[in-house]
């Protein structure tokens, strides 16, 4: 029997709209997202394998890491909020992990929402699962875990900040329309 994913979930508030949010957060370069922690969670250097735009379910791309490692992400959900009142989604999974991360899980789920809150505001929840490969369950948990959950927490800020960095601003589509 597979052991259970292990969940992690960390959850911003953004001063836009869900599609605002979305389209800046969504296709940006992984890299200047996720940037590492501590120098023991590695930071995303690049991606390969894939061509066109990752913009719907069955996409998938190669993401390579500052220790050498990589893994592979295949996008299951893509759904970007079309009004202030729907709900965004981007799911992906991920597989053939390398380096320090094949001798720990066998794979892991991403699931990104992106829902209406008070006016123009958004909920961002980010849910990470690893599926710990067997006898792995407690370093996952206890050692890996914690060090994630503050990288997740870094992240989301760093996220948050680049919405409000490329937000647009009222006028500013009319100064430039």
């Amino acid at each position: 029997m597979q052991p259970q994913l292990v969940m992690f979930t960390v959850v911003g508030v953004s001063f836009t709209e869900p599609a605002v949010a979305f389209d800046i957060v969504v296709p940006r370069d992984d890299s200047t997202l996720f940037t590492g922690y501590l120098g023991v969670l590695p930071a995303v250097t690049g991606m390969s394998d894939f061509s066109g735009e990752y913009d719907h379910a069955g996409v998938s791309r190669i993401v390579h890491l500052s220790d050498g490692g990589s893994f592979r992400e295949e996008i299951v959900r893509y759904e970007r909020p079309g009004d202030t009142d729907a709900v965004g989604h981007f799911d992906y999974d991920v597989t053939a992990f390398t380096g320090i991360l094949s001798r720990i899980v066998s794979e892991g789920t991403a699931r990104w929402t992106y829902a209406p809150g008070s006016t123009g505001r958004t909920h961002i929840t980010w849910t990470y699962g690893y599926r710990p490969l067997a006898g792995r369950t407690f370093i996952l948990t206890h050692l890996i875990g914690p060090l994630w959950m503050r990288y997740m927490r870094r992240s989301m800020g760093t996220i948050l900040r680049a919405i409000v960095d490329e937000r647009p601003t009222e006028g500013t589509e009319a100064a430039h329309g």
